[in-house]
């Protein structure tokens, strides 16, 4: 990966986060960290990972998803780039992966 990516990807983590806990209004979304974020080689597409204390994550994608359109206008005002990802949305589940394989290791312990 390129360090010009990288940094862009950096960026884009800061400024999201920063964007969702001054600008958006929704409570649903209050509760949202973002995890990680990609951004493909040709920076065109971005992979936003959140996580949230909150269970209801599908309907917290699906609000953010609708979100995207001002949260990418917002960005394209504090982010000079010569094009602007599209940014979307999704779950980071790595956390509840992680429980499972720990406790499918906890149970073949016991055995």
């Amino acid at each position: 990966m390129t360090n010009r990516l990288l940094k862009v990807q950096d960026l884009l983590h800061k400024e999201i986060a920063l964007l969702l806990i001054k600008d958006i209004q929704n409570p649903i979304i209050k509760s949202v960290t973002i995890s990680e974020v990609k951004v493909s080689k040709d920076l065109r597409y971005s992979e936003i990972y959140f996580t949230s204390l909150s269970k209801d994550n599908e309907k917290i994608g699906i609000e953010l998803n609708k979100a995207s359109g001002f949260i990418r206008k917002q960005l394209s005002k504090s982010i000079h780039l010569k094009r602007l990802p599209s940014i979307r949305f999704t779950y980071d589940d790595t956390a509840e992966r992680s429980e499972r394989i720990e406790n499918i290791l906890k149970s073949d312990s016991e055995i």
